[in-house]
Formats: C-alpha cells, sequence, structure tokens
C-alpha cells in the first residue's frame, strides 16, 4: 500500500526499544494523556524509545486489518513485511514516524494505489484504523524477535567428539571437573552464551587491586628501563597501554618500539574458535553441555 522503501536495522532496533511499552491491552484507545498525536518526538522519562508511542487500539486494528485485506494485502502482504510488488512497512521510517495516521494519512491522501477503493477515497476512519493495524503489526514483529528460539538441536555425541577433537575443549576444560553438573545449573541458551563469550558484558578489567583471578585479563608491560609491572588490563590501544597492579596502583605508558607488552587473556582460545567454529559444531556442543548432568 505504501510506496517506501525499507529503512536500515539500527530501524528496527530503535522500533523494538519502544514495543515494551507500547502497545495497550485490548480495548484500549488512543494515546493516554500528554501522549500527542503528532508532538515532538523526543525521548521518554524512561529513557527508552520515543515521549509519544503510538498506542494500539486493538479493537482500531482488528477493523483495520479487513480494510488492509481489502486494499493493501495483494502488495505488502499479510503482516505488512512486504511481497514482491509492494514494500515492507515494518521497516518503514515513515511508519516508524507516524501516530495516529499522521503520516500515513497525508501519504495516502496523495492516491497512493490501492486494490478496489483509491486511497484517495477512503476515509479518515479507516486510514486510521489501517494505521493502527500497520503499527499492531510492527509490535508483533519486534516481539517475536524478542523471542529466544530453542537452541538445543544438536546431536551430544558429535559435540562429546568436537569438545575432544577440534575444538581442544578438553585441554582446559574437564566434563568430570569444572563442568561436571554444569547442565543442571544453566540453560541451553547461556550455556551457549557462555560457551561461545565466557567473559560476559564485562572484561574484568581493572578492580581495585589484589591478585588478578583466573578470568581477568592481565598484562605484563617492560618499559626500556626498570623493572617490569605486571597486573589487570585496564585499557590498551595502539597508543596507550595501562594496568592496575596487586596494590591497586594504577600504571600507565605510552606505546612505544621499545615497551614490551605481553598479555595474558584467558579467554583467547575461546575467541580464536569464532573464527572457525560452525553452527553445527555450536549446537553440537551446546548439547554435549546441557547433558552433563
Amino acid at each position: 500500500m505504501l510506496d517506501m522503501g525499507r529503512a536500515c536495522a539500527r530501524i528496527a532496533v530503535l522500533a523494538a526499544a519502544a514495543v515494551l511499552g507500547a502497545q495497550a491491552p485490548p480495548g484500549r484507545g488512543a494515546p493516554a494523556q500528554g501522549a500527542g498525536r503528532g508532538g515532538g518526538r523526543g525521548i521518554s522519562p524512561g529513557g527508552v524509545g520515543s515521549d509519544d508511542k503510538h498506542v494500539v487500539d486493538a479493537a482500531a486494528a482488528d477493523r483495520g486489518r479487513k480494510v488492509w485485506a481489502a486494499e493493501c494485502i495483494n502488495c505488502h502482504g499479510t503482516h505488512a513485511r512486504g511481497t514482491d510488488r509492494g514494500a515492507d512497512l515494518i521497516r518503514s521510517v515513515l511508519v516508524l514516524h507516524d501516530r495516529y495516521a499522521n503520516e500515513i494519512g497525508p501519504f495516502l491522501k496523495k492516491g497512493h494505489p490501492t486494490q478496489t477503493t483509491p486511497a484517495a477515497n477512503l476515509t479518515q476512519s479507516q486510514i486510521e484504523d489501517v494505521a493502527q493495524f500497520v503499527h499492531f503489526e510492527v509490535y508483533q514483529t519486534m516481539r517475536s524477535a524478542l523471542d529466544v528460539q530453542d537452541v538445543l538441536t544438536g546431536d551430544p555425541k558429535a559435540g562429546a567428539a568436537y569438545f575432544a577433537g577440534e575444538g581442544k575443549c578438553n585441554t582446559c576444560h574437564s566434563p568430570t571437573g569444572d563442568l561436571a553438573g554444569v547442565g543442571k545449573k544453566y540453560s541451553p541458551v547461556n550455556l551457549q552464551q557462555r560457551f561461545l563469550f565466557p567473559q560476559g558484558g564485562g572484561r574484568g578489567r581493572g578492580g581495585r587491586g589484589g591478585a588478578a583471578s583466573s578470568t581477568q585479563i592481565t598484562v605484563t608491560v617492560t618499559p626500556p628501563t626498570g623493572p617490569a609491572v605486571s597486573g589487570v588490563l585496564v585499557q590498551m590501544d595502539d597508543f596507550n597501554v595501562s594496568l592496575r597492579d596487586s596494590s591497586g596502583e594504577y600504571h600507565s605508558w605510552k606505546r612505544t618500539p621499545s615497551l614490551k607488552v605481553e598479555k595474558h587473556n584467558p579467554f583467547a582460545a575461546h575467541e580464536a574458535l569464532l573464527d572457525t567454529i560452525t553452527d553445527k559444531n555450536i549446537h553440537d556442543t551446546v548439547a554435549y553441555l546441557e547433558s552433563l548432568k
């Protein structure tokens, strides 16, 4: 129905961020007090998404579904995701900016082609209902994108073979040692995350001192003159390197050809694995780890 190009993935992410607070329960009407129908597009007090989110009216969206089936479905598909004849509206910039047909309405009134009734002849109520339906489909799509799919689809025996063979996991880990009972401790999704990205969100850098743990990235820096200094890595790039030693003291150097830097990363093997591991290897290994109960 709307002849618009697809927006970039970033637009989809912004839309997804607004999903959880944007869809009203069945029977709820237009916007809550203070949420205008075409006002500014600032940031909400909660810090996520627009402060004038389009709140879907379920009854209006249901009415809009009938108009959609009569006028739009052939080109834009059952769920507004597009066909070879029409654009995907889920990722449309115009739809993302629309609030209660304030963008979609004027666009349609220009005479966009439809299946039976010329768009310019649609009533304002029909246009608003269609807009509600499109926003409903946007929210449904974004909600489904947040659903975690079943990752337990591999072969445990193949996973065990990879663990002890090509993956070389057994050089650091043992199913009867550090991984004993791991299948009871974590869900398959968490097992996969920890297997591929064991460092998690934090890198274990720059604590307040004390002995470095086995999960922290450490570094030893040897300057041209003076003793070598070791500690937990705080930051390292092409120009500078810094660490915090066991007493908590912070050290920093400019990187030069004469400065020797040795990085000790306990996750190096996992990071290297990402360059060679296949989807099958991943699913097989997760299935194997899940069996360790």
